[in-house]
């Protein structure tokens, strides 16, 4: 456990690391919100896409396809709790309008990939990985339709972003679509154009982590860390929902493994796409860029509180 934390500790210290050269290009002008933008579309768009398909592509087993539902099916019961949690959260904080959707975003949505794979490796070993797969099929659906919904209800600016249907209908969606589709029928190994898609992927956390830095480059020294009430987010976000989703199925759900990285999945850092997506739908970048600085710092103390709460109880 304690060379697992260790590698834990690397790895959110890697984050801030990249986070400090977006920061750094700011500052010297090799970065600009223009650029942001547009690395910002480049990545949702075209990235990211090959991220999802080429993490079920390379994959070579997946669970059986009774768990495979079932992983699903927690995936997907977790995170309209989520969404309930996060909507009564804000109304109890009184978060004012223009900061609900990045609030609510940063809530139900957190970094399951770079942080929550290593974590969930140190904790449980390999074998939760396969199910950590299947459990991020429906959150990167969801974080792209609804979360990008939520973003486009506050505003950055003077006008909210106008939405129709057709707005969520975006090549990461459909990709995500089609993950859940070649999972469901067993087509999960395709070497080559599984390594193609996986490559064009891998460009997605380093540019994320470029973009939240060069966010944070726009607001004073002082500002980084944020107001009360962001941190009030951070600690449930990073405690609070864990215990959340740990008290809501545990009557339900057998213990076991499968159970358990749900539970630690619900306890990472705000996801380091929120900032991506708030420049594409007009969401308040400073504060989600904000609670993805605070929730990373904070997870150094929280993850092992974590990973004791879930041996102690699973």
């Amino acid at each position: 456990m304690t060379a697992g934390m260790i590698g834990i500790f690397q790895e959110i210290v890697t984050l801030f690391a990249i986070v400090g050269v977006g920061y750094a290009a700011k500052k010297l002008r090799f970065m600009n919100d223009e650029f942001d933008r547009m690395l910002s579309k480049l990545v949702i768009n075209i990235a990211l896409p090959g991220m999802v398909l080429g993490s079920v592509l390379t994959a070579t087993e997946l669970p059986t396809r009774a768990e495979v539902w079932m992983c699903l099916g927690l995936s997907v019961a977790g995170t309209l709790i989520m969404f309930a949690v996060a909507y009564g959260f804000t109304l109890l904080l009184r978060i004012p309008d223009g900061h609900r959707g990045v609030y609510r975003f940063m809530l139900c949505f957190g970094n399951v990939g770079f942080i929550g794979y290593p974590v969930l490796s140190a904790i449980f070993g390999s074998d939760a990985l396969v199910y950590a797969a299947v459990f991020n099929l429906p959150f990167n659906f969801f974080v792209f339709t609804v979360g990008a919904w939520f973003l486009t209800q506050d505003t950055d600016g003077d006008v909210k972003v106008q939405t129709t249907w057709r707005t969520f209908v975006t090549p990461v969606m459909l990709s995500c679509v089609a993950a859940v589709i070649l999972t469901l029928t067993g087509v999960h190994y395709v070497p080559i154009l599984g390594d193609a898609l996986n490559t064009l992927g891998s460009i997605t956390t380093p540019a994320a982590l470029l973009i939240i830095g060069s966010s944070l480059a726009n607001l004073p020294a002082r500002d980084l860390v944020g107001s009360p009430r962001l941190w009030l987010c951070a600690l449930f976000r990073l405690l609070g929902m864990p215990v959340v989703i740990w008290a809501v199925f545990q009557a339900f759900v057998p213990a076991g493994l499968m159970f358990s990285v749900a539970v630690v999945l619900a306890g990472m850092p705000v996801a380091t796409n929120g900032t991506m997506l708030c420049y594409q739908y007009g969401g308040n970048s400073r504060v989600m860029a904000q609670g993805t600085f605070v929730t990373t710092v904070l997870a150094l103390a929280t993850i092992p509180v974590l990973a004791g709460f879930v041996s102690t109880v699973m």
